[in-house]
């Protein structure tokens, strides 16, 4: 039986989870494609309230994201982090080159729970504010465009000790699901839903993890397709650096 405990982030899982699975089985008018991943992550403690968040992606095809920001943590379960990135995105869905530059001032809050022995859920709430390089007939145009565009994340992870693969090294499984949505003052509209699963290994401070994730990304009116279906293998990887200052 699970416990109380456990129960509680599993339901609100499942809750986030179960309204995205008819959308992404109403596969009519959406173009399917294949991608490949790959993301280095860090988070550095500076003191005992302040980070430094850095992360960098890549996926062929789509975009590279170069980001970075300041967390201040009220606790080791809540933090919140502001920062900017820098975006290259495919110029349109034939001309794939990354060249259409966008710059965001991003935010976000983000709250990690551990439950019964080797469960842990996470909530993630990230705010972005995006400045798009216009783009007319697939070639950059002057100016930008601007949007926001808000994003949930949770997730559920289960750390399995027990398999005994060596000192320090715990490997895991993980769920999760991403709705995005992207808004203006005249309206908003879905703008993609991420849904995740995965294995990884952690080791000390080093995370490698290895997913599926089935990426709808839902096209402006106007568009050929309704939307694009993308299953992407994606290739993780997590570092932690600590420097503050050792207490005698």
């Amino acid at each position: 039986m699970l416990s109380s405990r456990l129960l509680v982030p599993l339901l609100a899982l499942l809750g986030w989870l179960l309204p995205a699975a008819p959308a992404l089985a109403q596969t009519t008018g959406v173009d399917t494609r294949h991608q490949l991943w790959l993301g280095y992550m860090t988070q550095t403690r500076l003191s005992e309230r302040y980070g430094w968040w850095n992360d960098a992606h890549l996926v062929p095809g789509s975009f590279y994201v170069l980001r970075t920001g300041l967390t201040y943590r009220w606790t080791e379960r809540l933090h919140a982090t502001l920062g900017y990135a820098y975006l290259g995105l495919a110029l349109s869905s034939e001309n794939r080159e990354l060249k259409r530059p966008e710059h965001r001032p991003w935010g976000q809050m983000g709250y990690n729970q551990r439950f019964a022995q080797h469960w842990s859920f996470t909530a993630r709430w990230r705010q972005d504010a995006r400045f798009r390089r216009n783009v007319t007939n697939g070639q950059l145009a002057p100016g930008y465009g601007f949007a926001n565009r808000s994003r949930l994340l949770v997730g559920l992870r289960r750390d399995f000790p027990e398999l005994g693969l060596g000192e320090h090294a715990v490997p895991y499984a993980t769920l999760g699901n991403e709705v995005l949505v992207e808004w203006t003052f005249s309206g908003a509209r879905l703008d993609q839903n991420r849904v995740i699963v995965g294995i990884g290994l952690a080791r000390r401070d080093v995370s490698l993890q290895l997913s599926y994730m089935n990426r709808y990304v839902q096209l402006a009116p106007g568009a050929a397709s309704r939307g694009v279906m993308n299953h992407t293998l994606v290739l993780w990887l997590f570092q932690n650096f600590d420097l503050r200052p050792t207490k005698e």
